[in-house]
């Protein structure tokens, strides 16, 4: 060892004299001081908790209490539904109306060989 660790040494069984002389806390005082912490603890939740209910009771009538003209004043009915329309997604996917064949059925050429049958 070298002379920075006896002063190191020193302190250190000082210290350990120290914690082994002091006595160990009482249970009662032990248990009291744990009490005291989750008392504190559960206060600050109940405060929070109900903090958070009176917001929400708040946002939600007030929400209940808007007039709801308020909302469409600006829209005139009326125009909106007469300028919207609506086609339906698969119709992007076809192609473009040619004829109905329920109605118009084709011409089908026929081939030139005996046995051929149509062209198709």
């Amino acid at each position: 060892m070298t002379d920075s660790d006896t002063p190191l040494r020193v302190a250190l069984r000082e210290a350990q004299a120290g914690v082994e002389n002091a006595g160990v806390p009482q249970f009662d005082r032990v248990w009291a001081a744990a009490n005291a912490r989750t008392q504190s603890l559960r206060r600050k939740r109940r405060v929070v908790a109900g903090s958070v209910a009176a917001a929400a009771v708040a946002a939600i009538a007030f929400g209940l209490l808007m007039p709801r003209e308020v909302e469409l004043r600006f829209v005139d009915e009326d125009e909106l539904l007469g300028t919207t329309s609506w086609f339906a997604p698969s119709d992007g996917l076809l192609p473009e109306y040619q004829f109905d064949i329920y109605q118009e059925i084709p011409v089908l050429i026929e081939s030139t060989e005996t046995f051929g049958g149509a062209l198709l």
